[in-house]
């Protein structure tokens, strides 16, 4: 299950990265050189590998299996290890069509999910029975630059100065960024965003290790 997700994010950046284009030189080491972000980023702490979504048996009181699940995906969003917390409803039932307000917190930051009952698949393609849609996203430091040295593979990665975890917008500008640092070159700094499922890395030319333009 942890390879499948590993998968997954992987896949989702690649498309993220090569929509904008590579390196007309290929995979050589990056030629160009950008000023240093402040915060160098080593050894970031990664999310737990199973945070699969429970399927709720019969017997078991839903509400508590949907909070589960959000500790789950708050986690996910978070792309780290945490303090998080989750409650919904007491009133919230396996019922399609039933739709409520849960709140999940992260490291004591608060985001409000909109739950709706009924039979889908999550953004891993599993089915699950409910979904569910955060007001606001939770960037990470850890997260953001775990997912950098995941994809990139560079000798370091720096990025701005990311608090351990902030609120930002979903799927919008964040206003911080990260780099990587490769043979003591720093790469262009990528724009960050938060997605369901992991942070997103904006960059329009690269080498196998870098943003480069």
């Amino acid at each position: 299950m942890r390879t499948n997700r590993i998968i997954a994010a992987i896949g989702g950046l690649a498309l993220v990265l090569t929509a904008c284009g590579s390196d007309p030189k290929g995979d050589s080491a990056q030629d160009h050189s950008f000023p240093e972000l402040p915060d160098a980023v080593v050894n970031p702490v990664p999310q737990p590998p199973d945070l699969s979504i429970p399927w709720a048996s019969d017997g078991e009181v839903f509400h508590e299996v949907v909070e589960a699940g959000l500790r789950a995906k708050t986690l996910d969003m978070a792309g780290t290890d945490g303090k998080v917390t989750a409650r919904c409803p007491a009133d919230l039932v396996l019922k399609d069509g039933a739709a409520s307000v849960c709140v999940s917190t992260f490291e004591g930051l608060e985001v409000e999910w909109r739950v709706i009952v009924g039979k889908t698949n999550d953004t891993h393609g599993k089915p699950v029975q409910w979904s569910a849609e955060p007001s606001r996203g939770i960037l990470t430091r850890d997260g953001a630059a775990h997912q950098v040295y995941t994809y990139f593979g560079p000798d370091l990665v720096r990025c701005s100065a990311i608090p351990k975890a902030v609120l930002v917008p979903m799927g919008g500008t964040t206003g911080h960024s990260c780099q990587t640092v490769v043979g003591g070159k720093a790469g262009k700094p990528m724009p960050l965003e938060v997605g369901l499922t992991y942070t997103l890395f904006k960059c329009r030319q690269r080498t196998v290790h870098a943003c480069v333009g």
